[in-house]
């Protein structure tokens, strides 16, 4: 005769398991675009998923332009090959993405980001750069194999007292919901 079975609530945390791993390409601190990254990040470990912040400028210049080596910057490209989310953000430099940003992407060996759900984050002054990430860092995700899901440029008036406005946070949840949604599924 078996037992019955004891009632347990189990409380399913579906994005557990998932990886996201954001680049931030900014070579200032403090940094916007920075912000938006470690912003999207929270949001993204509040659905479960394990998050880690990359953060090129603190990286030798000499291995971010492949004439010298660092296991800082080949455990950082392991680590975004372990992601299923990969986030970029950057400042818009003139009208594009820094080239810190773009040192970083060129190590990555082809294929990288090979079935990865991939966000691009800019922001800059003026709004009519708003297209910057589609026609920037989409590409730059392809090229390695990736998945463009989502671009979201911020300008400086989108940000009060230094954190991003209560429209521009609601963005980025809804940035979080849809890459946990894709990753997830993929």
């Amino acid at each position: 005769m078996t037992q019955p079975l004891e009632r347990t609530q189990v409380i399913a945390r579906p994005n557990e398991g998932l990886i996201a791993v954001a680049i931030s390409g900014s070579p200032r601190a403090p940094s916007k675009s920075k912000l938006l990254a470690e912003r999207l990040l929270e949001e993204l470990a509040s659905l479960g998923c394990q998050t880690r912040l990359v953060d090129v400028a603190g990286m030798p210049s000499d291995a971010l332009a492949a004439r010298g080596h660092a296991p800082e910057v080949d455990e950082a490209i392991e680590a975004v090959g372990a992601a299923q989310i990969v986030v970029a953000a950057s400042p818009t430099y003139r009208a594009l993405y820094t080239g810190v940003l773009k040192c970083f992407f060129d190590l990555m060996p082809q294929a990288h980001l090979a079935g990865k759900v991939c966000i691009g984050l800019q922001t800059g002054i003026a709004s009519q750069h708003a297209l910057s990430p589609e026609y920037g860092l989409r590409p730059l995700f392809v090229s390695l194999e990736g998945v463009p899901l989502a671009a979201l440029y911020a300008t400086d008036a989108e940000f009060v007292e230094g954190e991003p406005s209560p429209e521009l946070a609601e963005r980025l949840r809804a940035v979080a919901r849809e890459a946990a949604k894709a990753a997830r599924t993929r």
